[in-house]
Parts: structure tokens; C-alpha cells; sequence
């Protein structure tokens, strides 16, 4: 099982994150981190950010939640799951420290209660046009969970439109999410466990059938 469940999030003074399903900002410097602090790692995105992005990242086990079968073909690096408990089935088989949820709006909701690390770039600025916000009860989270500020930037020309910092929130009950999530990933892998059985008994009955069927 993974030890962390860490949302990653970049959002402004008032917990926007998007404007017409991009980022409301150019900061260069945050999207360094992101790459950085993900590669290799197990992520987890909504229908909606794997379109804005233009599909699956480079370098990560992707794994996009979605109700739609039919948005792509499943590959070992780019898995379409159908639910939260399916999302964390699949990235505790895929193993590793850590597991990032990076977006979007929806999608952060849907995990909120089991995750139990923030990485949150907070942008000096105030996006007007913005049309998508994390939860107002994530962000009101953030005033008791620990917190450690990581890194502060300037603003730079041509480089980070806006300054910013990068602050680590921790759970104060990180241990109980972490059993929620065990607790989701189990049952899903047993009931999938016991359809692939039901299936095969299923079969080796057919099987035995059209076998009686043609011993005369």
C-alpha cells in the first residue's frame, strides 16, 4: 500500500484553480515542481484534465477516472478507471510511496476525505475570470492540518507571472485515512476477485454442458 495519498494543487487567494480548463496563470516554476515532485509516481486525474492536458504524462502510471469506457484504450502506463475505489485498487497494485491526485476540481473533491498530504502552490493573485475552485471545505482544512511552507518565488518576467509560495498540509488523522483507503482498495479487489471467479465457474459450465450435449 502506498503511504501517501498527496493532492496535488496549485490555487489563488481564493482557491481558484482554472479558467475554461486551463490554469488561470503562467508560473514556470511551479510546473518544474510538479513534473519533479510526480515523475514516476502513480497520478490520478479526472476525464476533463486528461483532455486539457492532451492526454496521459510522460513518466507517470496514469490513471484517469472516468464513467465513459470508451475515452481510450487502457495501456500500462495510461488505465481508465471507472471509480474512487477502483482509482485506489489500482494504485495500490502499481505500489510506491506515493500517489498524487492533480486535478480537477471534482476529481479533488472525490478524494478529499482520503488524502492525507497537500502539496498547494498558493499564487498571489486573483484570478477574475476563474470558473473552477477547490472545495471551500478543503480549503477551510487547511487551517488545522500542519502546515510547512516548502518554497517562496518572486515573481519573474518571462518566467513566473505571479509570486507564490509551495506549502505542505499534513492530516492530523493521516493514519485513519490511510485505513479508509485500504479498506476501499480491499473491497473492490475482492469483489473484482470473486466476478473473475464467478465467470470462470461460469464457464467451465457451459463448458460441461456442451460437452453432455455432444457425448451421444
Amino acid at each position: 500500500m502506498f503511504q501517501h495519498l498527496t493532492s496535488i494543487v496549485a490555487i489563488d487567494r481564493h482557491g481558484a484553480i482554472g479558467c475554461k480548463n486551463r490554469l488561470p496563470w503562467s508560473i514556470k516554476s511551479d510546473m518544474a515542481f510538479f513534473r519533479k515532485s510526480t515523475m514516476g509516481k502513480s497520478i490520478i486525474m479526472g476525464r476533463k484534465t486528461y483532455e486539457s492536458i492532451g492526454g496521459c504524462l510522460k513518466g507517470r502510471h496514469n490513471l484517469v477516472l472516468s464513467h465513459n469506457s470508451r475515452v481510450f484504450e487502457s495501456s500500462e502506463t495510461c488505465r481508465l478507471v471507472n471509480s474512487v475505489k477502483e482509482a485506489l485498487a489500482a494504485a495500490t497494485q502499481q505500489g510506491g510511496a506515493e500517489t498524487f491526485v492533480i486535478g480537477g476540481a471534482t476529481t479533488y473533491s472525490e478524494f478529499a476525505p482520503y488524502v492525507d498530504r497537500y502539496l498547494a502552490t498558493i499564487v498571489d493573485h486573483s484570478a477574475a475570470d476563474a470558473d473552477a475552485f477547490l472545495d471551500e471545505h478543503v480549503v477551510s482544512e487547511f487551517n488545522r492540518w500542519q502546515a510547512h511552507e516548502i518554497a517562496r518565488f518572486p515573481a519573474v518576467s518571462g518566467q513566473d507571472e505571479f509570486a507564490f509560495k509551495i506549502v505542505e498540509f499534513s492530516a492530523p488523522d493521516a493514519h485513519e485515512r490511510v485505513e479508509m483507503r485500504k479498506a476501499l482498495a480491499n473491497r473492490f479487489l475482492e469483489k473484482h476477485l470473486n466476478q473473475v471467479h464467478a465467470k470462470g465457474r461460469s464457464k467451465a459450465t457451459k463448458d460441461k454442458s456442451a460437452q453432455a450435449a455432444y457425448s451421444f
